[in-house]
């Protein structure tokens, strides 16, 4: 089922989905079934346990009052959408109208589908007694696809003559014989007719049909202008949502700036607080270094006083100093002839001491001390 969306819900406490389309907009605003006087005042030409084909899905609503007051034995609404498919079965469940029957049809092959779990299944639907046909199904030509069933004399046609391609269909119905039975608005319901070949037409017919055909025109019309009407009745609703949607979040900007506000002339006046009270430590800050620069002043001034006493005995120290560096760079002088001197001798000595000379003489000691050690 169709989960978290809006319902509409009729004056019978039928429930449909509420789509964005001039037939919800006119049920939303009757709380009734869509075109109910059109449904009422065909009523009366409709057979009992009639078998109803519903081409175009949005007319859910009809197919719902078929079942419910015209007392249908089966109403097959046919959609190939399969999200708008899923919608009106959901609408036909949600309301217990097991008469109704959704199926996607393919017309080219003459097959139609029933879903089940998930599945297709192909089904025959049965002979249609009344075949309701919208101004979408029209202009689709969904019309031309039923050719067949239109030989059957005990099919009614119900058509909204306010299809764009009406005279095409027009003279369809003309071919297979079917004439105007009853009339309300843009709405015909159309039968099997058998006639006499008419005479030739005289001026006044030809006027007469000229002068309906512009009826039919005008009624086109009509409808269209009801339509756009409808459409902008859906676009006004839906700008006046959308304002007041925006108002609300004026008034909720305009709080929010009150209220920043507000804490701003707190935090302002708390920063001038604070800001007089930095004053008052900066002027005690001054002072006391203004204090502290005249103490300062003092004790440079004495302390001036005592390097000019100091002078002469530093300036003796500074010779002595000067005379000790000239000692140390001599020290270091000689300690440097000496470090090179000391590495001259070192190299020499090691490679005296790694001659062979000296090996054999290290050889030799050592076994005379040996033997002496013997003889002890």
């Amino acid at each position: 089922m169709t989960k978290n969306r809006a319902l509409l819900k009729l004056s019978d406490n039928v429930k449909l989905n509420k789509n964005k389309d001039p037939m919800a907009a006119e049920m939303t605003r009757t709380s009734d079934y869509y075109q109910k006087d059109v449904l009422e005042a065909f009523a009366a030409f409709i057979p009992e346990n009639a078998v109803i084909y519903v081409m175009d899905s949005q007319f859910v609503s009809h197919a719902i009052y078929f079942s419910k007051y015209y007392h249908a034995s089966k109403v097959y609404l046919f959609e190939k959408n399969h999200v708008a498919y899923k919608e009106v079965r959901n609408d036909a469940k949600r309301n217990k109208v097991v008469a109704i029957e959704c199926l996607k049809p393919d017309w080219k092959k003459r097959r139609f589908h029933r879903m089940e779990n998930g599945k297709a299944v192909t089904i025959q639907p049965e002979a249609p007694q009344l075949i309701h046909l919208g101004k979408q199904a029209l202009e689709a030509g969904l019309i031309e696809s039923l050719a067949d069933r239109l030989d059957d004399s005990q099919t009614m046609l119900w058509l909204d003559t306010e299809a764009l391609n009406f005279e095409e269909v027009g003279r369809l119905l003309e071919a297979k014989k079917y004439r105007v039975f009853q009339e309300s608005g843009t709405n015909a319901l159309y039968t099997f007719q058998e006639v006499a070949p008419e005479p030739e037409e005289d001026e006044h017919q030809l006027e007469m049909k000229i002068l309906e055909r512009l009826d039919t025109y005008k009624r086109q019309i009509d409808g269209l202008k009801q339509e756009y009407e409808g459409k902008l009745a859906i676009i006004q609703a839906e700008q006046d949502e959308k304002h007041v949607v925006l108002e609300a979040k004026y008034k909720a900007i305009a709080q929010k700036q009150a209220k920043v506000v507000k804490e701003h002339q707190q935090k302002s006046a708390q920063s001038a607080k604070e800001t007089s009270e930095a004053k008052q430590l900066v002027q005690h800050m001054s002072d006391a270094l203004n204090a502290e620069r005249a103490v300062n002043y003092d004790l440079n001034k004495r302390i001036f006083t005592l390097l000019e006493d100091e002078k002469p005995v530093l300036l003796t120290m500074k010779k002595r100093h000067t005379q000790q560096v000239k000692e140390i760079n001599n020290l270091k002088k000689e300690n440097t002839v000496l470090t090179r001197k000391l590495a001259t001798m070192t190299e020499k000595y090691t490679r005296l001491n790694d001659t062979k000379v000296i090996k054999m003489m290290r050889k030799y000691w050592k076994l005379k001390k040996s033997r002496r050690l013997r003889n002890d």
